[in-house]
């Protein structure tokens, strides 16, 4: 894979993802203080510039049945379950006055099998990206993102997707790219997420 095509999607989505899971809740997400209650969030006024933002989700998963998910256990079939899930985006601006974005994605619940076998899974994912002396080109940035998608079945059964990728674009030229891990064969087996912002 090409330095610019793992660039493209990995910028396109975090940028998509942020874009919908704001507008998705409808209104203005909470910050930290406004804290989770029983009833969820209570979403309050934009943050500022320097802040963090926290989105709360009720979770509809659908894992593909192998071989769509190549990680599946061709036993398990498709799996369907639900959870909750927690997005918080912070901005920060450096000394030189440039800006860091960062997102934590975490996510947990169950899922059923085919056969009726109960599941567990857990989401983490890990964004963090750098934009030099205020610069939000995409010809000049560094970029890390960890994944870490987990299901256990009952019987110790496991579909993973792992990955770290890591880029860093110097005036267009991609100096330091990097990429471990699983993601790009398994990132069909977490592709079916349907979130619905909690109240």
């Amino acid at each position: 894979m090409t330095g610019t095509s793992i660039s493209t999607r990995i910028r396109l989505a975090i940028t998509l993802c942020a874009g919908f899971l704001a507008a998705a809740c409808g209104a203005s997400p909470t910050s930290p203080s406004g804290g989770l209650t029983a009833a969820g969030p209570a979403f309050a006024g934009s943050p500022a510039s320097d802040g963090t933002t926290q989105l709360n989700f009720s979770v509809d998963l659908t894992v593909p049945a192998y071989p769509v998910c190549p990680a599946a256990p061709v036993s398990a079939g498709e799996l369907h379950g639900e959870g909750v899930l927690t997005v918080v985006l912070r901005s920060v601006t450096t000394p030189n006055g440039g800006t860091k974005i960062g997102s934590n994605i975490h996510g947990h619940g169950t899922a059923t099998d085919a056969t009726g076998a109960r599941w567990v899974w857990s989401d983490a994912d890990l964004n963090n990206e750098l934009f030099d002396s205020g610069n939000t080109s995409p010809n000049s940035f560094s970029q890390t993102v960890h994944e870490g998608f987990h299901v256990i079945g009952p019987k110790g059964q496991q579909i993973k997707v792992i990955g770290t990728f890591h880029i860093t674009k110097v005036n267009g030229t991609t100096v330091v790219e990097v990429e471990h891990g699983n993601h790009e064969e398994g990132e069909v087996c977490e592709s079916g997420f349907a979130l619905t912002p909690l109240p």
